[in-house]
């Protein structure tokens, strides 16, 4: 496959489009000024940030980095650093493996089903598909498509994380926030039996084509291979394309999870979070539901420790909304979704009111890349409350590893 040339969208570049002169603060950042493509003699007011973010990745063992900033739904910075490969320097063709992040282009074309009337997220999903492993417990009829994307279907994240490997219920259906990778294959094969299309193919029609997104992957398919940034293994080594060093095990080509291991370039992945931030596809009432926290995470878990944060503010909700993470300040709301494996650390988001949003995504081993994230995150939108959720995190990594 060809891959054209992707058209680096700045501040300088794009016709009419205004940024800050500094960086981006999801509180209340906005542009000031128009300017025109024409003028190619303005400055990069991002050459400090790019000075800093080159600079933290080449110091901290990262391979490969990518980040956007959005400022009011346009694309105002993006930035690639680090090696695609030994010798090749990343750039906006590089694509990153962005775990499970992958979710949420699941979500966005769920809900744009949901929005031609094609699924409902209420309509229990047994009629159509029930997993065989479940076939002998009932409570499979209390499967719909709103409890798989609030992620409180009750099964593990995987079903290979069981004893016997067969799916099963960990808790009721639609009861308690329990994680499931499991829980969007299964919404994934109901989709595909109510269409009678493949899930992948969903994906393009409802998200990636009318977005314009080109740069993304799916499915594991080696005419992508040559862009997608190289994981390295702890020992330094390069174990291949959607490959595990710790046991050898690689994804076959064409086999695709609605769950993880999308490949896309950070350029393409800001296209597709502003279309989120536009609801394009579905209507106000989705949107909403989109928003609202459905399920709640143990407190503990939380994104935002309201008795001890040094966050200005403390959301009145905060949990699972269809699709994504929501911390719900009332008059506005941030949307977010991370995703984590051994090579990767990816993370974004943004503000519903400002149509602000940050995309980071780090190709590096993962306690390399929990290190630099804080950082990196800080250095995009100096007052997130994400900077304390990677903190804490990275504190429980370290405990971990040092128990003494």
């Amino acid at each position: 496959m060809e891959f054209d040339e992707l058209k680096t969208t700045s501040c300088v570049a794009r016709a009419a489009l205004a940024v800050c002169s500094g960086l981006l603060l999801l509180q209340g950042c906005s542009p000031q000024a128009n300017v025109a493509s024409s003028q190619p003699s303005i400055s990069n007011p991002y050459t400090d940030l790019e000075r800093e973010f080159d600079a933290l990745v080449a110091e901290n063992d990262v391979v490969t980095a990518g980040a956007a900033i959005i400022t009011d739904g346009h694309v105002a910075w993006t930035g690639n650093f680090g090696e695609q490969a030994p010798g090749i320097m990343a750039s906006e063709r590089t694509l990153y493996n962005v775990g499970s992040i992958t979710k949420t282009v699941a979500a966005e074309t769920i809900l744009r089903l949901v929005s031609d009337g094609t699924l409902s997220l209420d309509a229990s999903m047994s009629p159509v598909w029930v997993d065989p492993d479940l076939q002998d417990d009932n409570r499979h009829e209390l499967l719909t498509p709103r409890v798989a994307l609030t992620h409180s279907t009750g099964f593990p994240n995987w079903r290979y994380f069981t004893k016997n490997g067969k799916l099963a219920f960990n808790a009721d259906p639609g009861t308690s926030f329990t994680y499931s990778g499991e829980g969007y294959e299964y919404l994934a094969t109901y989709s595909e039996k109510l269409t009678d299309q493949k899930f992948e193919a969903l994906v393009q029609e409802h998200v990636f084509d009318p977005i314009g997104i080109e740069n993304a992957s799916y499915s594991i398919d080696k005419a992508y291979f040559n862009n997608i940034a190289q994981a390295k293994a702890p020992d330094g080594s390069f174990p291949g394309h959607y490959c595990y060093p710790d046991n050898g095990y690689c994804r076959s080509e064409g086999s695709s999870t609605p769950a993880d291991d999308l490949v896309i370039s950070v350029n393409d992945f800001a296209l597709f979070l502003i279309s989120v931030m536009n609801s394009d596809g579905y209507d106000k009432s989705v949107t909403a539901d989109r928003d609202t926290v459905h399920v709640k995470k143990a407190e503990a878990n939380n994104t935002i420790l309201c008795d001890s944060t040094k966050y200005a503010q403390c959301p009145i909700a905060q949990g699972y909304g269809l699709g994504w993470e929501v911390l719900d300040f009332g008059d506005r709301q941030i949307v977010s979704h991370g995703g984590s494996d051994w090579h990767e650390l990816a993370l974004a988001y943004f503000d519903t009111q400002s149509k602000d949003g940050v995309i980071i995504f780090l190709n590096a081993p993962s306690n390399d890349a929990l290190k630099v994230m804080p950082k990196a995150i800080s250095l995009l939108d100096a007052d997130s409350p994400m900077i304390e959720l990677y903190q804490r995190w990275l504190r429980q990594a370290e405990a971990a590893a040092d128990p003494d």
